[in-house]
């Protein structure tokens, strides 16, 4: 995998991704009832299929946003991301479906409400830091 220009970010949430993959594979390989593993490895193809198929999606918005905000022609975005017009084209299309935007929109708004909460709980954590301070300097004088 080519990790220049990509975020610490992103690359602890895939090596994060990478693990539980393989943790995945060796408990179907250490299950002894074989209809399990079977049902599990199963299960893992799915649930791969659907990530491959997001990714997917996330790679033609992202497209999409070099586009837009660059205020490029379908020829230089696919000269600028390195594939061909007509492939450019497809992502583009792809990031105009409401299937695809309806999906970004949740995310967005999950990832919204988690940052409001981690936001209110950090703002809950200071407050009760202050007031502990607050507390032990009134014992000491």
């Amino acid at each position: 995998m080519a990790s220049e220009g990509v975020s610490e970010a992103v690359l602890s949430a895939l090596a994060d991704l990478e693990r539980a993959f393989d943790a995945a594979l060796m408990a179907i390989d250490a299950d002894t009832d074989h209809n399990q593993a079977y049902t599990g490895a199963t299960e893992l193809v799915e649930t791969m299929r659907r990530l491959f198929e997001k990714s997917g999606n996330q790679r033609a918005l992202s497209a999409a946003r070099i586009f837009e905000q660059e205020e490029l022609s379908l020829a230089s975005l696919a000269d600028r991301i390195g594939v061909s017009k007509a492939r450019a084209a497809q992502l583009i299309k792809t990031a105009k479906d409401p299937k695809v935007q309806s999906e970004r929109d949740e995310r967005i708004m999950l990832g919204g409400t988690k940052l409001g909460i981690s936001a209110a709980h950090a703002r809950r954590l200071a407050a009760a830091q202050r007031a502990e301070t607050s507390d032990t300097q009134d014992e000491t004088q």
